[in-house]
């Protein structure tokens, strides 16, 4: 063997050698990152589009999905922080609606691994020695030995949209409790391109790995999560956008209109996601106010009034919930979303459900004063063989002066620019929490210091200012009434309440009735809801005045109560009467407050408030001297 013959055995040698310790160490990296790796990885995918196979856009496929899969899952993450802090009190919580309400709980996935991308190093490669495919080999032992923790798939292209059949070997079977769930299978069809295609792949690997220890999660189908994913991302965005100086355009309105119609769409299909609700709720208070209507905030309301009932019952029992549009269910959750709550003294004794009771926490921390300064009103009907009494609510705005509502004065007794004084004894109030059998004292009437009552020259206003004996102003506070006309506009979506002595009668269904008051009338209640609307003032004639509509859910006995801004305790209106709405619930109706006030003969106008001096201009949300 010649010498150049050796160095050339050696250099083969030496290369051979260097070669087998480089794929030694390949092989063993490759055993331990990836048959021992117990990390999630998407491996490889197969497209075809339209018969014909696209291996470049085949490796790209992988990479959209882990970036949906990450970027959805820091949303996620982010929105459940956001609702952490919203909870604790925080105003970092970035909530777009004011003082909308924000659950105590969420249905968001929890525990979810990340998603990392090629989970083999031979996979993107074919490597063939001595025309042995070692690729092949090594994924033929993977497969024998232990399959790496990976997604693969193929993604189908064709004229009527895309289809991925994307296989977990090691995704879940079964819930932590026990229960069967199909995280193996992750099939997506019928998505109009590649991107949304991805978006749900990525979605529905979430939806396993968190169905996989939350029995809430799993009791939901992969679809209708991804449905919510879908347009929750989209609301993301949104609200993003209407958090900067320029706003939401006619681009994001018309978006906005579509997430909408997105998702009645899978409320009208019973969807059985509690997310979904909150959600549209959501959407309706990101609307601009111009686009919302009275019963768009009635709705909203409703939905997260059946997002913390649902949170609570069973998978069955959440189905049956979903399914709910009509009949007695459906007025019990109405009576929910809208409730009357009992009072005692300045105290709520009935429980809070969750959405009221977020309200009530973030809206104020003092009892409801307004409740000691509202009583009930008795006046003996006339000429009534039976001696009986009407009774409506009333309330305290001076010292010895309480306001409500003329429709049981006699008609003698209106439209007098004097005062009109009362036989003895015949008028009685009472400030006690029960109507019927006070055990207060009972205050008697003295005068009609003003009255109206559908008088000609004030139109269809229905007002009352009467003066009773011996009122104790420390024990019952008068209460803080709205001057000023202009502030009207600033209390509007924002919660308000009317303290009164509903009674079951009228209109309104008894399936409605029966939860919303039991078996108890005529005792103090507060019956929260949200200033929806008021009449515009241009155009309003002499004497005319504003009514304010809230979704406030009042009964027989409450006209002549207050209607007050939850936050401030400020008397906005007057609650004359209401109106049931098929499917949609009660809605109130009141007259505003300043108008009220601004029709007062001066001489009335200075018993309620000495020094008052007329048509003075005030800021925005300041009261007239």
């Amino acid at each position: 063997m010649t010498l150049q013959e050796c160095v050339a055995k050696l250099v083969y040698t030496a290369a051979l050698a260097t070669l087998g310790v480089g794929f030694g160490f390949l092989f063993y990296n490759e055993f331990t990152r990836v048959w021992l790796d117990k990390n999630l990885y998407i491996g490889k995918f197969e497209l075809v589009d339209m018969g014909e196979e696209k291996s470049s856009e085949a490796k790209s496929f992988p990479r959209l999905v882990a970036t949906y899969h990450k970027t959805l899952l820091y949303l996620l993450r982010q929105e459940a922080q956001r609702l952490t802090t919203a909870q604790s009190g925080s105003s970092a919580a970035g909530n777009v609606a004011g003082n909308t309400p924000l659950p105590d709980s969420t249905f968001l996935p929890k525990e979810v691994d990340p998603l990392n991308i090629a989970a083999s190093k031979f996979s993107e490669v074919e490597l063939t020695i001595q025309g042995v495919n070692v690729t092949q080999l090594l994924a033929k032992i993977r497969q024998w030995v232990s399959t790496p923790n990976e997604l693969v798939g193929t993604v189908q292209k064709s004229s009527s949209g895309v289809r991925v059949e994307v296989n977990w070997k090691q995704g879940p079977s079964r819930t932590a409790a026990g229960h069967p769930i199909d995280g193996q299978t992750l099939n997506v069809s019928g998505q109009p391109d590649i991107e949304k295609a991805a978006f749900h792949v990525a979605c529905g690997l979430i939806w396993a790995q968190g169905a996989t220890s939350a029995e809430d999660l799993a009791a939901v189908s992969r679809a209708e999560f991804c449905g919510w994913a879908e347009g929750w991302t989209t609301y993301i965005d949104l609200r993003e956008r209407s958090a900067t100086l320029s706003g939401l355009g006619a681009d994001s309105i018309e978006t906005m209109k579509k997430l909408r119609a997105f998702l009645n769409r899978m409320v009208d299909g019973s969807a059985t996601f509690p997310e979904v609700y909150r959600l549209r709720a959501d959407v309706i208070e990101l609307l601009p106010p111009e686009q919302k209507t009275e019963q768009d905030l009635a709705q909203a309301q409703g939905d997260r009034t059946k997002y913390a009932l649902m949170k609570t019952q069973t998978p069955s029992a959440k189905a049956a919930l979903a399914a709910r549009k009509t009949g007695h269910e459906a007025f019990k959750v109405m009576a929910q979303a809208r409730p009357a709550l009992r009072l005692q003294g300045d105290a709520i004794i009935d429980p809070l459900s969750d959405t009221w009771k977020q309200v009530m926490k973030s809206t104020r921390s003092e009892p409801f004063t307004i409740s000691r300064a509202t009583g009930s009103l008795s006046i003996p009907i006339i000429d009534d063989p039976q001696d009986r009494k009407a009774y409506q609510t009333a309330f305290a705005v001076a010292p010895n002066i309480i306001m409500t509502v003329g429709h049981k004065i006699p008609r003698e007794m209106l439209g007098h620019e004097s005062p009109v004084s009362l036989p003895a004894q015949s008028w009685e109030f009472t400030f006690d929490d029960n109507a019927r059998s006070p055990m207060e004292h009972v205050h008697h009437v003295t005068r009609i210091l003003f009255a109206v009552d559908n008088t000609p020259g004030y139109g269809g206003l229905s007002f009352a200012l009467l003066e009773i004996a011996s009122h104790d102003s420390l024990q019952h506070p008068y209460v803080k009434l709205e001057w000023n006309k202009d502030a009207v506009r600033a209390h509007l979506e924002k919660y308000v309440y009317v303290v009164g002595y509903p009674v079951s009668g009228g209109n309104l269904p008894q399936g409605f009735i029966d939860p919303l008051l039991g078996n108890e009338f005529s005792t103090k209640r507060l019956m929260p809801g949200r200033l929806l609307s008021f009449t515009p003032q241009r155009g309003l004639e002499h004497r005319q005045v504003r009514k304010l509509v809230s979704d406030i859910s009042t009964t027989h006995g409450v006209s002549g109560a207050p209607l007050v801004d939850m936050e401030s305790d400020t008397v906005l209106g007057l609650h004359i009467e209401g109106l049931w709405k098929e499917n949609e619930g009660k809605f109130a109706y009141a007259f505003a407050m300043p108008d009220l006030l601004d029709i007062l003969p001066e001489s009335v106008l200075q018993i309620i408030k000495p020094g008052t001096i007329r048509d003075i201009p005030t800021q925005l949300g300041q009261a007239s001297p």
